[in-house]
């Protein structure tokens, strides 16, 4: 078992970790705040975010993106930590925006739930939404189950997601002009996954929420490995540190109200 240790406490929902520069970028969801902290668990509020924070990526610039999960935008935080607009994209969702990745090419996928829960709004399914610098931002794919935690893999060749409702993780091949097309199933889950990352073998570490465990799981649907969730809700996780050796784990001991206001 891989030592462990706690890094911070007493955080409110931490979510979309992102190991960025020198320090791990988080959204502090119910809190309203992107934060980060360092090594030496130094935190730090980068900036409170009215629309809630949501799925975090890097640009080619530098610069953070972060999705606003009840406004439904893109920001940008510069080096100066001054946030600017980037996108709006609450007419082409009709859920939350949930996670993001940015890929090597400096195109985002967001995932739009479809539908918030906490309203009770009914089931719907959801999709994932491309943003690039080039080009106004467009649907890619649609009928993702409930989209959250994603993925590009370091060749930028496919996008994996987990569909959190229908318990599994899709992966996408991503064609020339970023559209994902091909799904095929990377691996069914007995639990709904929350948030994903990817290792140097191509493996996924994925927590789940309802099983207070982050699990390794190979193609094909494998598990090689389980951490046990130091608090009963296993959220996300993300590689990091200055080798990109060190996983860090997300976990809270409530669950996220999506649309908790």
């Amino acid at each position: 078992m891989p030592e462990q240790a706690l890094l911070v406490d007493g955080l409110r929902f931490a979510e979309s970790p992102r190991w960025i520069g020198d320090r791990l970028w988080f959204s502090d969801v119910h809190a309203y705040q992107l934060k980060t902290v360092t090594l030496d668990g130094d935190i730090a509020v980068v900036a409170d975010v009215p629309g809630r924070p949501a799925g975090l990526g890097v640009l080619p610039d530098h610069r953070v993106l972060m999705a606003t999960a009840l406004e439904r935008r893109l920001l940008a935080i510069g080096a100066d930590l001054t946030v600017s607009p980037v996108a709006d994209l609450s007419g082409l969702a009709t859920g939350l925006l949930n996670d993001m990745v940015v890929d090597g090419r400096g195109r985002a996928y967001v995932g739009d739930t479809g539908f918030n829960m906490a309203t009770g709004e009914p089931p719907a399914p959801g999709r994932v939404i491309l943003c690039q610098d080039d080009a106004p931002p467009r649907i890619v794919v649609e009928g993702i189950v409930f989209p959250n935690g994603c993925a590009v893999t370091p060749d930028g060749a496919h996008f994996l997601i987990c569909e959190t409702m229908a318990r599994r993780i899709t992966r996408f091949r991503i064609d020339d002009d970023g559209t994902l097309t091909a799904p095929e199933v990377f691996a069914e889950l007995e639990t709904p996954p929350d948030g994903l990352c990817l290792d140097a073998e191509g493996a996924a570490w994925v927590g789940l929420p309802h099983a207070s465990e982050f699990v390794r799981v190979s193609a094909g649907g494998r598990i090689t490995d389980r951490i046990r969730s130091r608090y009963p809700f296993a959220v996300a996780c993300a590689l990091g540190g200055p080798e990109r050796r060190i996983l860090f784990l997300c976990s809270g001991d409530r669950p996220l109200a999506l649309g908790e206001g």
